[in-house]
This record gives structure tokens, sequence and C-alpha cells, in this order.
């Protein structure tokens, strides 16, 4: 299979190194004379690296896009409309509408437009859908995210559109679809012109959940608490190990009195793998066998909507109604 990856930047170096390992004849776009030297150096042949990708086109018949947010609407758009498979890495655009066209694009012409929400593909993402739907958990009450950590702030987008939109799209999966409202509050402490602190609260269908988000917090987390009647599951996704915890908590009322009665804690083993090699994995086997990649063009769409929602209920200071 003869696949392109278009940008090799900070985290198109990953895409470099895990498809050069999944057995593609990998073909890559660079602007950057010095990511083309890195490309070389990882062993792509000089005659597959090329500045311009338009160059590969007619010898490509899929394409990873690991470009700045600004570039992927204009980008993808023209893949699409040259019959390619698209994966794109997220936000799948800048705006809801310009997302919405690539989702209808790749419908028309039956392309597969795959959209880098990787937190669908970490292993624990399948055992805490399927661990929700059980029941065992009880009626799920709450769900929370924290996605934090000192770094650089990225320059193509905020704080929620680059980093809260993670476990906003990983509730969106887990709940099955997007919140009716939406409640949010974005600071920009470093006065770029951009939010660098976003708390964002939603309701699914009575369900209230918050993703909160911020370039400062010393301690890296990537950590979701979601509480049902019968327990809480707590899954710190930036541990490999007791990635997942299930504590057998409960609130009982005793006649007119509330208890808290706490139970054993269930660590539960979680399979190593890479996300990002199960995500393209999964590419490479939708593009096989023309099936529907877990994090669809419809999943970037959604995201963006409560994304844009939330933008909207920060500028106006109101709550957003979704549907």
């Amino acid at each position: 299979m003869k696949l392109m990856q278009i940008g090799t930047g900070r985290w198109g170096t990953n895409h470099l190194r895990v498809l050069s390992n999944l057995g593609v004849d990998l073909y890559v776009a660079e602007i950057s004379e010095d990511g083309r030297k890195r490309c070389l150096e990882q062993g792509i042949p000089k005659d597959h690296i090329t500045k311009d990708y338009r160059e590969f086109l007619d010898v490509v018949t899929a394409v990873d896009l690991v470009t700045p947010a600004s570039t992927h609407f204009s980008i993808c758009k023209e893949l699409l409309e040259n019959g390619k498979d698209v994966f794109i890495e997220k936000p799948v655009a800048e705006t809801v509408a310009e997302a919405d066209e690539l989702a209808r694009i790749a419908s028309q012409r039956d392309a597969i437009l795959q959209v880098g929400h990787i937190f669908r593909y970490d292993p624990a993402a399948d055992f805490i859908k399927d661990y929700l739907q059980s029941g065992q958990m009880g009626a799920i009450q709450s769900l929370h995210g924290i996605f934090s950590g000192f770094k650089r702030p990225r320059a193509d987008g905020g704080v929620l559109i680059s980093d809260a939109i993670h476990f906003i799209d990983f509730f969106n999966y887990l709940m099955n679809g997007i919140p009716r409202r939406v409640l949010a509050r974005c600071e920009d402490l470093l006065q770029r012109g951009l939010d660098d602190m976003s708390w964002v609260w939603m309701e699914y269908d009575g369900i209230p959940a918050v993703v909160e988000a911020n370039y400062f917090s010393p301690d890296k987390k990537r950590l979701i608490t979601i509480t049902g009647d019968l327990g809480t599951l707590v899954c710190d996704f930036s541990s490999s190990q007791d990635k997942v915890k299930i504590y057998r908590n409960q609130h009982i009322l005793d006649h007119d009195t509330w208890k808290s009665i706490s139970g054993e804690v269930i660590h539960k083993e979680i399979s190593l793998a890479e996300p990002l090699f199960v995500e393209l994995q999964d590419f490479l086997s939708c593009l096989k066998n023309r099936s529907k990649p877990k994090a669809d063009a419809r999943a970037g769409v959604d995201s963006l909507k409560v994304v844009e929602a939330a933008i909207r209920s920060h500028d106006k200071g109101k709550e957003i109604i979704l549907k």
C-alpha cells in the first residue's frame, strides 16, 4: 500500500516512526529542509521525499495529514477531491462548517476520513465503554476530565481546541452522542490571543460532565473520573500501570442520613499497546476492508460542535443549548 504522510513536525515525528513500522510503502511531504533530512535519517528513500505533496498525489492511494490545524480544511478538501482516503489529525478543521463540508465530500466520494481522536484508541477506552454498558457502575451520575501539564502552548489553536477536545470527544464516545447543554469559561493568561486555560461544563441527557484543560499545572494530568451510584471508575491515561481503578464506593440513605460506604478497590490490567500504533493500524485496516473507523468524520464534526458552543458560551456568558 502506497501512503503519503504530509507534515513531520512535533507530533508528525511519531506518525513517521509508527508508519515506518507498519509495512506501508511510505512517501513523505515536508516543507522544512531539516524535516526532510530527518526523514532520510529515518530510512525513507530519497525519491520518496518531497517538499510539495502534490508531487506524489498520482502515486499514493491514501494520505496521513499531520499539519497545523489552519491548513487542515484546504489540504484535506483537495485530497478528498483527488480521490484519496485521509487520516487527519484533530481537529478535523477549525470550524464546524468546514468539518461538515469535509464529511460531506468524503461521504459523496465514498472515501474514508478518519480523525485523530487518539483516546478512542487507548486500550483502556474499550474496557471503560464496555464496563459502563455492563451496568456494573449502576446509573452514571457524572463525568470529569482533567487534561493539563506545563508545556509550550500550541500556536495553531488555544487549549480548548487543542487539548480539551480530547476528553470532549472521549465523553461523546462514551455517551454515544453530543451533550445537550454547554457552559464554558476560557482564559488567556499569557495574553497570546488564544485561550490557555479552559473549563467546559456539559450535560448529556441529565448527566453532568466537566473537562478542564491548561498549560500551567506542574504535573502532567490525563485523568478521567466517572461516578456511578454503585461505584467510581478512575482512568489515568498518563500511567502505564494501574491505569484503571474501580472503587466500590456508594452513598447510602439510611433513614434521614446519607452515609458514605467505602468498598474494595479493583485494579484492572490494561494492555500496553501504543494508542497511536493502534489508531494508524485501524486506518490501514479500514483502507483494506473499506470499513468505518472508530473516529470517523462525524466524530470530528461533533467534537467541534461542542468546542464552538463552548466558545460561544464564554463570549456570551451563558449556557448554550445544542439539542
